[in-house]
C-alpha cells in the first residue's frame, strides 16, 4: 500500500480528485483547512442562486412591462406622462 498527501487549492479539482479515488476504489481521507468554510458558503450561495434561476425571469411573467406598469400605476400618472 502507498500513501500520497495532495494539497489542493481548488474545490473543483478536489472534487474531481475524491471522484477518482472513488473511481479507483482508494481509500482516503480529506481534511479541510480554515477557508472550507468560505467553500461551504459558495456551495451554498450556488444552490441559492440556482434555485432562483430556475424560477426564471420577469420577461416571461411581464410580457409587457409597459402595458404592466400602466395597470400597476393607475392610481398615479407616471413620469413623463
Amino acid at each position: 500500500m502507498q500513501t500520497i498527501t495532495i494539497n489542493v487549492k481548488n474545490a473543483k479539482d478536489a472534487e474531481v480528485i475524491i471522484l477518482l479515488a472513488k473511481r479507483l476504489d482508494c481509500k482516503f481521507t480529506t481534511v479541510k483547512s480554515k477557508d472550507s468554510n468560505k467553500i461551504d458558503k459558495n456551495k451554498e450561495l450556488s444552490k441559492i442562486f440556482k434555485s432562483i434561476a430556475k424560477r426564471g425571469t420577469l420577461a416571461k411573467a411581464i410580457p409587457d412591462p409597459v402595458k404592466w406598469q400602466k395597470e400597476i400605476r393607475k392610481d398615479r400618472p407616471l413620469a413623463g406622462r
